[in-house]
């Protein structure tokens, strides 16, 4: 079919059950655009949107493999709507669509920017483009739609961003500095990129993140390595340099450095035996010293060094360690440009839920630090402090002893709240929510929930954990947060009720919050 782009969007009518095609967009005759979408004419379950503002006013002409007839609707605007049965009430998820990596992470102009990997089309996998999102506080979060497109080099993969303060790339138009998007441009992953090799490019802002402007002169540093992507970009004040952090290949990862944010040397090269993808790079004071700057080397599957760097070598001061041990939280990224030094991070954890039309959510935003427990440092993840805004029907119980005839229930009236427990290390227990079990062992000091288990060191000889339930998700923390457990499940709202059983034991402290829907502000 052959149309005028006359309108902002169309709406591709998908269902679940329908076979996949592949859409290809012409402008005379080239092809600029391609699509991967289970269309169903006959019975859809949603209409996703298609952004076709970049090519209004143009002749375009759709055709598909295998054939089929193209119908769509148009709308100059659509809706965020985050209703349904599943819906996270405190994770952020697309109003449509999938979502991965976070993306793009920074504070700009008094807004936290968030972006994601995201497929407009689908609720799995596939067509990756940037989705965008803003927040005044970290946990209420405005979806502003698409900013990055697929282009002849390559559908769009992770990156980074950050505030260009001194202009060094020239692009700055008034006293407002521009925001710098490094992100990859994934070649040979759609037809119309194909035969092309991943690179990595650069994308401007001059309107506060809303509008990404695609370097003239992409890509900014050639293949470095077969399917080398994802970078992070960092400011090393010491020297007055920016500091890329970039996966290669397999376990490896570069290290490279630039003074004008356009030209980009290679200085060091580091593996990661246990992880790929996604890097992440960033200085902590150790237990809150700032005498004592340490920095964390972390990817894709929360393994990750401690060491210092002095703008030239990283060095590494541990063993390999291991922060996230749950099913789910992948692909973690921190913002840039939050005043004070403050880090703070989120991931994304996956899941598909037939009939909705969403896949995966991103954690609640951590707060991340170094805490030294017996001797060795460690890295730590904990909920921003701003996430209990959302606390609502708060209950606190003090030295409750249960037994095998006796165990401690509470009846829950929310789809999400946030439970914390502390107890002696000495005594083996289990908590239960909504058909979520969490198993302590304390012979071996060792977390199980699912098929997954984590290690614990339990400093003190006291067990704290933190457990954040929602629909889909749940989020454990022990060890003072530098245990994590990132867990996908879905969620029976018949089990509706705390219970927290033992052979024999006292819970030092129990507290119940309940909690409000982050959507409720939108």
């Amino acid at each position: 079919m052959e149309f005028l782009c006359d309108t902002n969007y169309i709406l591709l009518p998908a269902s679940d059950n329908a076979q996949n095609k592949r859409l290809y967009f012409y402008i005379d005759n080239e092809l600029v655009y391609d699509l991967v979408v289970r269309l169903d004419n006959n019975t859809p379950d949603y209409k996703f949107p298609v952004d076709l503002k970049r090519f209004k006013g143009k002749k375009i002409k759709i055709t598909s493999s295998p054939i089929v007839d193209i119908c769509f609707d148009k709308a100059e605007e659509i809706s965020f709507e985050y209703d349904g049965k599943y819906r996270p009430l405190v994770h952020f998820t697309a109003a449509k669509g999938w979502i991965n990596d976070p993306n793009g992470l920074v504070y700009a102009n008094g807004k936290y920017l968030m972006y994601f990997q995201h497929n407009p089309v689908a609720t799995t996998w596939e067509n990756m483009h940037w989705g965008g999102a803003f927040s005044e506080d970290l946990i209420h979060w405005r979806e502003f739609g698409d900013v990055l497109f697929p282009d002849k080099d390559g559908t769009m993969f992770s990156g980074c961003a950050i505030i260009d303060k001194d202009n060094r790339c020239g692009f700055q138009q008034d006293d407002t500095p521009v925001i710098l998007y490094y992100y990859t441009s994934a070649g040979h992953t759609s037809e119309t990129s194909r035969h092309k090799p991943f690179t990595q490019c650069l994308a401007y802002s001059t309107d506060g993140g809303k509008t990404l402007i695609k370097y003239d002169k992409n890509p900014i540093i050639e293949n470095l390595a077969y399917e080398n992507r994802d970078p992070k970009v960092i400011y090393y004040s010491p020297l007055d340099i920016y500091i890329m952090v970039l996966y290669l290949d397999g376990h490896s990862f570069a290290i490279l450095k630039s003074e004008n944010l356009l030209d980009w040397s290679q200085i060091q090269e580091i593996t990661l035996p246990d992880d790929g993808e996604c890097p992440d790079f960033y200085p902590l004071c150790a237990d809150g010293d700032s005498k004592n700057i340490k920095w964390i080397f972390s990817a894709a599957s929360d393994r990750y060094y401690i060491g210092s760097f002095d703008g030239n070598k990283f060095i590494i001061e541990t063993e390999q360690k291991r922060l996230n041990f749950g099913n789910a939280s992948y692909a973690a990224q921190s913002w840039s440009d939050i005043p004070n030094g403050r880090r703070v991070r989120t991931a994304f954890a996956s899941f598909v839920i037939p009939n909705n039309p969403f896949g995966s959510c991103l954690n609640i935003p951590q707060n991340m630090t170094i805490k030294t427990i017996n001797g060795e440092p460690y890295l730590s993840a904990l909920p921003v402090k701003e996430f209990e805004t959302l606390y609502k029907n708060r209950d606190v119980k003090t030295d409750v002893v249960i037994n095998s005839d006796m165990p401690f229930i509470k009846s829950i009236q929310s789809k999400a709240c946030d439970i914390s427990v502390s107890a002696s290390a000495e005594k083996s227990f289990s908590l239960e929510l909504f058909g979520l079990k969490i198993t302590y062992d304390s012979n071996s000091k060792t977390l199980f929930c699912l098929d997954k288990s984590a290690p614990l060191k339990c400093s003190g000889h006291n067990l704290n954990l933190r457990v954040i339930f929602d629909t889909v998700y749940a989020e454990i923390f022990a060890d003072d947060g530098t245990v994590f457990m990132g867990m996908t499940y879905i969620q029976d709202s018949n089990l509706n009720r705390l219970e927290i059983n033992s052979e024999k034991a006292t819970i030092h402290n129990i507290s119940i919050s309940e909690l409000n829907s982050i959507h409720e502000k939108i």
